[in-house]
């Protein structure tokens, strides 16, 4: 049997650009009150794009937080009322120049799901052709191209690490390639 969580009251402690902090009081299925420590983020779009050879465009980013470049795929929050796939379609080009002629929707993630209501779109981006990035302003990177078999052996060694990059490569793994390989029935 499912068992939800009520809200009693809800406080906002924390307005950002990208991020609201509330701690909630709630009632739990047995009864009991405690707090919810959430933080409520915009949603935001992941997206692999694989060229005609097998290559796939990676960037590499300096994070804050881990103070460590990571080794990603294009990504960026969505714009108010703007849809994911569109999300994929500009962060792509914004950040490494290319533009697909398609975009194919592969799945969705909660990154952190005890205390963020995130959600990240992962999509597939095929039929690339390079045009110029435009970076947002303050956002510095470098992107590469490697095939997939790089893109996984740097899955192996333990050198990606972020979550919506791991999950989206899974994702398309899973529709493309292992389904097919190990003989999946669909």
């Amino acid at each position: 049997m499912l068992r939800k969580e009520k809200m009693i009251s809800s406080k906002n402690i924390y307005s950002g650009n990208i991020l609201d902090v509330y701690v909630d009081k709630v009632l739990t299925p047995d009864n009991k009150e405690t707090t919810r420590e959430l933080i409520r983020h915009c949603k935001a779009s992941c997206v692999l794009a694989i060229d005609e050879n097998n290559n796939v465009i990676i960037e590499k980013q300096y994070r804050y937080p881990y103070d460590d470049f990571l080794i990603e795929l294009p990504a960026g929050k969505c714009d108010k009322n703007e849809d994911p796939k569109q999300t994929a379609i500009r962060e792509l080009k914004e950040e490494t120049g290319y533009v697909a002629s398609k975009v194919e929707y592969l799945g969705k993630i909660y990154p952190s799901c005890a205390y963020t209501d995130e959600i990240i779109y992962c999509y597939l981006a095929t039929n690339l052709k390079k045009d110029k990035a435009r970076l947002d302003e303050g956002e510095f990177l470098d992107v590469e191209i490697i095939s997939l078999e790089k893109l996984l052996e740097l899955v192996n060694q333990d050198k990606i690490n972020d979550a919506k990059t791991l999950t989206t490569i899974l994702f398309y793994l899973n529709k493309y390639k292992l389904k097919k390989h190990l003989n999946f029935n669909d």
